[in-house]
């Protein structure tokens, strides 16, 4: 197939060149400034441009890699007639893109994605969302071009996933922050705890993570829980995050969530 990138970040060097080795045509890049967009050009040898009005017409699909507070504003400019055209963001509805053309779809990497350091892996998990059966056809012929691993999910599915990707991801990555600067504060080496975070890794991928769960929290430890929020007094956030964490974990749940719909 042919197609046009709209954007030039970390997914679309991500998509671009995957999509390339598998023999489809990268015919032209846009971006915003167009320096960032040669720098994929050179990879890709596509075409780049900064103007919208610009972008060629003759693509099969249209991929609107870019970042999700500008999508909505994009798709509102772009008219593509019955093309396809794909977006990459995780938390946002499929039909942000209906003003651009009926035939919409999602590719969502649920992955923490650097164009410096792309990933390597074979089975990066995408996550696909079509308006209609032709285009969930061409989208699912496009990821599974990317990846090993393709579901598909409606967006209120794809809500919870982008929710649990910041909880597993971007909340686990300031907790190991946080601890990195202790450990920098103290004059003690992090990485003593590399092999307590990689058991913990390892752990969960041969059992539940409820079962896998310890601390002082889980034993009712009162003295060792007053120790650490003790400890943290000069850090009134991390205080306050440290017992909002461990009343979760006294307050317990099966694993089964509950909701509210009154």
């Amino acid at each position: 197939m042919k197609i046009v990138f709209v954007g030039s970040g970390n997914v679309a060097h991500f998509f671009a060149q995957r999509l390339q080795f598998r023999g489809h045509e990268i015919s032209q890049i846009y971006s915003r400034t167009k320096a960032n967009g040669l720098a994929l050009s050179r990879i890709t040898n596509a075409e780049v441009t900064d103007s919208l009005d610009q972008l060629k017409t003759d693509a099969d699909v249209y991929i609107l890699a870019i970042k999700d507070d500008a999508l909505e504003e994009v798709a509102a400019t772009l008219r593509l007639n019955n093309k396809v055209a794909v977006h990459c963001a995780g938390a946002l509805p499929v039909n942000i893109l209906e003003q651009t053309t009926p035939n919409c779809a999602v590719i969502w990497s649920l992955y923490s994605v650097r164009k410096n350091n792309l990933p390597t892996l074979p089975d990066v998990p995408l996550v696909v969302e079509a308006s209609n059966a032709h285009t969930r056809e061409i989208a699912l012929e496009l990821a599974r071009d990317i990846s090993d691993r393709v579901v598909e999910a409606d967006y209120t599915q794809r809500a919870w996933l982008h929710l649990n990707a910041v909880l597993v991801n971007n909340f686990t990555n300031h907790l190991l922050a946080i601890a990195e600067t202790i450990c920098k504060t103290q004059q003690l080496p992090f990485d003593i705890l590399h092999p307590i975070i990689q058991q913990t890794i390892a752990q969960i991928k041969i059992s539940s993570a409820l079962q896998n769960q310890t601390g002082p929290a889980l034993r009712h430890d009162s003295a060792t829980i007053r120790k650490h929020e003790s400890l943290l007094q000069e850090y009134p956030e991390w205080q306050a995050l440290y017992s909002a964490l461990t009343a979760s974990i006294q307050a317990g749940f099966n694993g089964e969530l509950t909701m509210d719909n009154g």
